[in-house]
This record gives structure tokens, C-alpha cells and sequence, in this order.
């Protein structure tokens, strides 16, 4: 066994793409940054291991302006130009290529973490981990770390305290959550890909193949021959065990789930599927839910639903409160639970560290939240925003040897200006950095835009079967809007003027006027 002993400013466990964001912001600032991965390729739940699409604050396009920006905006940009097909191994190829170009960065792959040494229970000292297909025991050691491993397992030996499960209703004062707490979380998934071969292609299924006409699935799922991967988010299971020790046992149950329902596809006679057949499917179950590690505030869900303006906001997110039965593909009634916020909401930095563990932050899905607020922090590129905040935040709290609670009490506007240098997006917070050249910048142009005509002679009317809406900005003001009207018969038009409420929403919130 080679033993070896590697130290940095910082070190990030988890490569999904709340560790990766992490890493290049404390590598771009100028800090030496240990990343640690126990898989052999990173992007945790969007690599090509697990496939699932990254949603964000967008949420398919709801909250159309919404886009991450930062280094997840980043990636973003990337792969639409180099990948736009969506090739899940390119992908894999993008994000191991922006952390080999950091020189800051340090990359471990492989490699399992086993133990944590701490300091008077308050601090840790080292982490160890096994590089399994090198048989190497690496000591890593920093001044700071960051947990972005999804189940929190450095967090866990470190002893942060944590939450596990639903909390009651009246605990947060949730009207989602339960009447009374539960140890049931939302369960994990494995997903399918299919492929025509342009001639027939017989499937024998295996033994172990669950028959999911025996199964509510039928009556309560649609399955398609064309839907491949994110199409089937439903094959999900195990919310009511425990999705990290029956991790096992939860993979085998989604196989023969997914087995079955191919059976179903190929051989019911329901479809015309004769030429298809499978291509890949997930051997590692994708999980979204386990440990919730406890910070100085627990985001709740009426500061998702009200849109808390925190101080200390370091980003946003925007999917909804999205909450899956814990039977998952069994349950004996369709689909997920929804809240979906009047717009984007804001993410304070106090979730992103251990209240009990003085130089830990946390990124990703272990972050200091409630069950029912979890349901939209959850998804991968709000987790990503939340990595470069933490990254960030750990780059200054290396700068100042201080602690993670000491940058939102001491040093909170240079964190946040540091954000906003680098690309970050935070609502409201002006950019004061008196070295940013763009500030001194003199604006210039030949000539300016009057008037805004969007008629098109020869395109085809609009017909109003239903109500249609326009969102036009405040600020310049709107001084007129013409609207060309035709109608076959007498009728009348009603015009209602609404506000949006908060800055950042696109919906209607109060009546201002009308007309008709």
C-alpha cells in the first residue's frame, strides 16, 4: 500500500457539478485546491454514469430569463457549441478538461473517502481516502474544506449536525410537509436508452425482470418507445429505505424495474418496437436525497415561495418545489407535488456551511435546508451556483484565516463583490469594484431606436382563443403600445395592465388598470 500525504488552501470532496464549480472558483482566485472524486469521471448525476439533464432556475424555460451565469453559465455556453447534440461522454470530456486547465487544481478520481481527523471536535485536521485501482491511502490536509459529495460523508465523520428525512408541518410552518416527521426521503432513479436498428430485434427478458402488469405502473405512468433517459424520471425507488446503506438493493430493484418496462415496450404488443433495442442502461443509481447538513439558517419553503431578499444572497434558483412520492414508481397515484414560485428566489450564503464545524462548507445537495425547501435547491445547476459559492467563500476565508461564519459576519460585501466579479448573478447587489474597467467605460452610439414596430405585412393573424399577454419593461417607460385588431363578428376586448410584484418575475401579481 503506497501512502501518501497531499496538501492544499482547500480541499473539495465530490466531483459532481457542485464540487467542480467549487474547485475553479478557489483555483481562479489564486488558491490551491485538492478535488477528490470517487468516481472515475466527474459530473456526479450529468455524467455519462447517470445521465440526467441539468435544470436549473429556467426550469424548462418558465422562467425564461433566468439562466445560470458564472462558471455553470460557462459550461453551459460550452457544450451547446462543441455538444450540442448532447453527447454524454463530451460532456464528461468538457468538465474534466476545465479542471485539468486550472493549475491550481489538484485531481483525485477514484477515490474514496474513509476517515476524517478533527481537532477538539470542531475542526478537521485531515481527510483520508483509498484510490482503489492504484491501492494508494492519500492523506489530504487543508485549512478548509468543502463537502460536496451529495451524502455528506466527510460532514457526517466530522460529526456536523444533519437532518434526515421530512420534518413536521409545524416545524417550519411548511403546508407541504407532513403532519408529523418521517425518516422518508425522495428515492433514486436509473434511467434507459434505446436504439433502431432499422431491422427486428428480438429481447428475451432476464429472469430477475419485474412483469409491471402485476404493477400500478401501467395505470398511473405513460410509457412511450420513443422517450429515452430524463423522459422516464419516474423509475424511481427506495425514498422509503435508506437510499445510501440500501444503495444495493435499491439498483437492483430499478433494473428490474427498467427490464420489465422494456419487456413491456417489446413484447406487450402494445407497441411497434420491433426494431429497437436497448443500448445502455444506468448501472448507478442516481440520488437525490440523504443528509441535509444543519448551517446557521435552514432555507424553508416560505422563503421559497415569498422570495426572501436575503443579505447575504449569493445566487438564485428558480425550479419549483418539486416533491416525488417516497414509493416512487409504486405509488398508487401519478406524478410529483409542485410549488412553483411567482418567479426566481434567493439563496442565502448561511446555508453553505456547518453551524458546529468551523472550517467546513457544504455545496450541493447536502446544503442547510428543509425537506420541502430541498425539492428545488436540489437540481443540478443551482447546485453548481451554490459550488462557486462556496468556493468563493472558502478563497476568502483562506485569505483571512478566518471561518466560514466570520465572511458573513465580517466580510460579507467583499465575498459578495468577489461573486460578481466572477461572472456570479446576485439580485440587487450592485457592482462596486473600483478596479472593473467596465465601470469607467464611456458608452457610445450612431444612433438610437424611437420606436419599436414588430408588424409584419404578410404574417398570419393571432387568433384569441384564449387570453395572450405582453411583459414590457418599466424602465425606459412605455409611452404607447398599438395593437391591430380584426374580428368577424361584434365583440369586445378587454386590456387588464398588471404588475409583476418583485423585480424578477415575469407573471401577473396586482391590477393596476384595465380597459375595454
Amino acid at each position: 500500500m503506497l501512502e501518501e500525504n497531499v496538501t492544499a488552501d482547500t480541499t473539495v470532496i465530490g466531483g459532481g457539478l457542485a464540487g467542480v464549480c467549487a474547485a475553479i472558483a478557489a483555483a481562479r482566485l489564486n488558491h490551491k485546491v485538492t478535488l477528490v472524486q470517487n468516481r472515475g469521471v466527474l459530473g456526479g448525476n450529468s455524467s455519462s454514469e447517470i445521465r440526467v439533464w441539468v435544470a436549473g432556475a429556467t426550469k424548462h424555460g418558465v422562467n425564461r430569463y433566468a439562466r445560470e451565469t458564472g462558471i455553470m453559465g460557462e459550461l453551459f455556453v460550452e457544450n451547446q457549441y462543441r455538444n450540442p447534440e448532447g453527447n454524454p461522454y463530451l460532456w464528461d470530456a468538457l468538465l474534466m478538461e476545465k479542471v485539468k486547465e486550472e493549475s491550481n487544481i489538484r485531481l483525485f478520481l477514484n477515490t474514496e473517502i474513509m476517515t476524517v481527523k478533527m481537532q477538539d471536535h470542531q475542526k478537521i485536521e485531515s481527510i483520508s481516502g483509498f484510490m482503489s485501482g492504484s491501492e494508494r491511502l492519500i492523506t489530504f490536509k487543508s485549512s478548509h474544506f468543502i463537502d460536496c459529495s451529495g451524502d455528506g460523508i466527510v460532514a457526517f465523520l466530522a460529526g456536523a449536525k444533519f437532518r434526515l428525512g421530512r420534518e413536521s408541518r409545524v416545524e417550519f410552518n411548511e403546508s407541504l410537509a407532513p403532519l408529523h416527521e418521517d425518516k422518508t426521503t425522495l428515492g433514486s432513479t436509473l434511467f434507459f436508452y434505446t436504439k433502431d436498428l432499422g431491422r427486428p430485434v428480438k429481447y428475451v427478458k432476464p429472469s430477475f425482470a419485474r412483469d409491471i402488469t402485476k404493477t400500478s405502473i401501467i395505470k398511473n405512468r405513460i410509457i412511450k418507445k420513443e422517450d429515452n433517459g430524463c423522459a422516464y424520471w419516474w423509475i424511481e425507488w427506495g425514498g422509503e429505505l435508506d437510499v445510501l446503506h440500501d444503495n444495493e438493493k435499491i439498483r437492483d430493484e430499478l433494473q428490474a424495474i427498467v427490464y420489465g418496462i422494456w419487456d413491456y415496450i417489446k413484447n406487450s404488443g402494445n407497441y411497434d418496437a420491433d426494431n429497437l433495442t436497448l443500448e445502455w442502461i444506468g448501472s448507478v443509481p442516481g440520488k437525490r436525497e440523504y443528509r441535509r447538513f444543519e448551517g446557521d439558517y435552514t432555507l424553508k419553503q416560505t422563503d421559497i415561495e415569498e422570495q426572501v431578499l436575503f443579505k447575504d444572497r449569493i445566487g438564485f434558483g428558480g425550479w419549483s418545489i418539486d416533491l416525488h412520492p417516497a414509493s416512487g414508481v409504486y405509488n398508487d397515484s401519478v406524478g410529483a407535488q409542485h410549488s412553483v414560485p411567482d418567479g426566481i428566489y434567493h439563496i442565502p450564503y448561511r446555508i453553505l456551511y456547518s453551524k458546529n464545524i468551523n472550517n467546513l462548507f457544504l455545496a450541493g445537495r447536502d446544503v442547510s435546508t428543509s425537506h420541502v425547501a430541498f425539492g428545488t435547491v436540489r437540481v443540478m445547476a443551482t447546485c453548481a451556483v451554490m459550488g462557486q459559492a462556496a468556493g468563493t467563500a472558502a478563497a476568502i476565508a483562506v485569505k483571512h484565516n478566518a471561518n466560514p461564519r466570520d465572511v458573513y459576519l465580517h466580510y460579507l460585501k467583499e465575498y459578495q463583490q468577489t461573486l460578481l466579479r466572477e461572472d456570479g448573478a446576485i439580485l440587487g447587489i450592485k457592482n462596486q469594484d473600483e478596479h472593473d474597467l467596465a465601470r469607467q467605460a464611456d458608452i457610445t452610439s450612431t444612433s438610437t431606436l424611437t420606436e419599436i414596430n414588430t408588424y409584419v405585412a404578410n404574417a398570419e393573424p393571432y387568433r384569441l382563443t384564449k387570453a395572450a399577454a405582453f411583459t414590457i419593461p418599466v424602465d425606459p417607460q412605455v409611452n404607447q403600445l398599438d395593437i391591430f385588431l380584426s374580428t368577424e363578428k361584434a365583440t369586445s376586448l378587454i386590456v387588464k395592465w398588471y404588475s409583476t410584484g418583485n423585480p424578477q418575475n415575469y407573471i401577473p401579481d396586482t391590477l393596476i388598470g384595465k380597459q375595454k
